[in-house]
């Protein structure tokens, strides 16, 4: 959010001793105020001319510009846009300061822009923005991940790229929706190997969609965005064979995603905490629910 800030400007001397050579202040009767303030007026004049600095020394009991001491009258503030409204000197440099962006949110602000790119791209951000899933873009690691219980948290490793994060975050969103829509695999309710495929399957649609939020742009963006999602050559490759050998467009696509979900069984990729292939790390999570270590005996 912007912050609208008056620049007040220093009037040149001569203006100044003209001002000082004025007769008693009009009283003010405008739209908008309680009652007629004179004091305010003053002071609000003073502050155009002569700056911020004379208007701070007069409140500190430095005087009026004529070397008179106003009387005892609290301002009144104007109930609309109009007149200065006296601030303490450096307050607007604060509110500035403030309102300047961190790292982080300008680094989420390039990744909405990458991602605005392609509509599997806006549908991961339709996903954060519809469940208010939060994004940690500082995270050391190891690896990036999404949090559960839902609303959950995406937590993305602080050393990837703008690009890199992106296809990440659609990644970790489409966790952030089966967990949100009660979708995610229930370990407790589910058989081993029924809880692994789809905790697997899970996997392989996630790694796709960022894919295609690549793949789903124009050529002119793709081409202007360097970075590839991970494993898109193994995607195109397969999805190529299938065209090549007649398949239909439909089989072609089922042919690239089950070519990214062997990935996760033949040893092509390993989680990043334990470096396990995939049905081996949520095969082990099963059993340490579902078969707990027998407790020692005393």
């Amino acid at each position: 959010m912007s912050h609208a800030r008056t620049t007040v400007s220093n009037t040149p001397s001569s203006e100044v001793s003209a001002s000082r050579r004025s007769p008693a202040p009009e009283r003010v009767a405008a739209e908008g105020f309680e009652a007629e303030a004179p004091a305010f007026s003053r002071l609000a004049a003073l502050q155009r001319t002569a700056g911020n600095q004379a208007v701070q020394r007069m409140l500190r009991g430095g005087g009026t510009a004529t070397g008179h001491r106003l009387p005892a009258v609290a301002p009144r503030l104007q109930r609309h846009d109009g007149p200065t409204v006296l601030s303490p000197e450096g307050e607007d440099k604060g509110k500035a300061k403030a309102a300047e962006k961190t790292p982080e949110a300008k680094k989420m602000e390039d990744i909405r822009a990458v991602l605005d790119k392609s509509p599997v791209g806006k549908a991961a951000l339709a996903i954060l923005d519809k469940y208010k899933v939060p994004v940690d873009l500082a995270y050391p690691g190891p690896g990036s991940v999404y949090q559960p219980p839902a609303p959950g948290k995406i937590k993305i490793l602080a050393t990837k790229t703008v690009e890199q994060a992106a296809f990440t975050l659609v990644h970790e969103a489409n966790h952030a929706e089966a967990s949100n829509q009660s979708k995610t695999a229930d370990i407790n309710k589910l058989g081993r190997a029924e809880y692994v495929k789809s905790m697997l399957d899970e996997e392989t649609t996630s790694t796709v969609n960022a894919i295609l939020s690549k793949t789903g742009m124009s050529a002119d963006d793709q081409k202007g965005v360097k970075s590839a999602p991970l494993l898109q050559a193994r995607y195109e490759k397969a999805k190529k064979a299938a065209l090549d050998a007649k398949k239909s467009a439909e089989e072609a696509e089922k042919a690239a995603w089950q070519s990214i979900r062997d990935a996760f069984t033949d040893g092509t990729l390993v989680t990043s905490n334990t470096k396990e292939a995939y049905d081996v790390y949520y095969g082990k999570a099963w059993d340490k629910v579902h078969k707990p270590p027998a407790k020692e005996e005393l």
